[in-house]
């Protein structure tokens, strides 16, 4: 049976990063030098830029997500994407905040296209194509890219608990204003804030590990 093309290159990545990950010597060029070897065609050079960047934008997606196929699904798109227009890496001057972004508006597209996250507003303001010059360096994420984050893992959590949540951080409701607006205990609604507050400061945390 004959499968092609590049989509078929990125299965095998996929299939074979279990065993390619255990050799420590997989990274051997700097960032610029890769991208420029993956603008040239460099197969090679794009499998060692796999290997090393997959798991961490399919982490990233994961988190996002809670699902290991669908962030495997778009990982896999992403890096097909970027093989697409290899040509135009090499201009990429920051590349971790470049990986972040489109691996953000690949996550915010799909769940749009799911109906999960009706408040996104920036559906079509980033593409995959490479950035303009940024003033932006490895170490800097926008104050807005974190709060569309929050406001993503917010529409993601149970119902009540995301209700709790706008409740208290949107309409400036205490524990007690909370509880009786819903006819529950303090308790719980103290258990779904922090539970709300533990889910936000999971994904920001993975994506300043993964990313930055």
């Amino acid at each position: 049976m004959l499968i092609n093309g590049v989509r078929y290159k990125i299965y095998l990545f996929c299939r074979v990063y279990s065993i390619y990950k255990k050799y420590p010597q997989w990274k051997p060029l700097t960032k610029k030098q890769l991208l420029k070897a993956i603008s040239e065609g460099d197969e090679k050079a794009f499998k060692t830029f796999f290997l090393y960047y997959y798991p961490r934008i399919k982490g990233f997606i994961n988190g996002l997500l809670q699902s290991q196929e669908e962030a495997e699904d778009l990982s896999q798109d992403i890096f097909l994407t970027l093989w697409n227009n290899r040509s135009s890496l090499h201009t990429i001057n920051n590349l971790k905040p470049y990986l972040f972004r489109i691996s953000k508006n690949a996550v915010y597209r799909h769940i749009e296209r799911a109906l999960l996250f009706r408040n996104y507003q920036q559906k079509e303001t980033e593409k995959y194509s490479p950035p303009q010059e940024s003033n932006e360096t490895d170490d800097t994420i926008h104050l807005k890219e974190l709060e569309l984050l929050v406001t993503m893992v917010v529409e993601k959590m149970p119902p009540q608990r995301q209700k709790i949540y706008k409740m208290s951080r949107e309409s400036g409701m205490n524990n007690e204003e909370i509880a009786r607006e819903l006819g529950i205990n303090k308790r719980t609604v103290e258990n779904h804030l922090s539970q709300a507050l533990t889910d936000i400061r999971k994904i920001l945390f993975i994506t300043f590990i993964l990313f930055f």
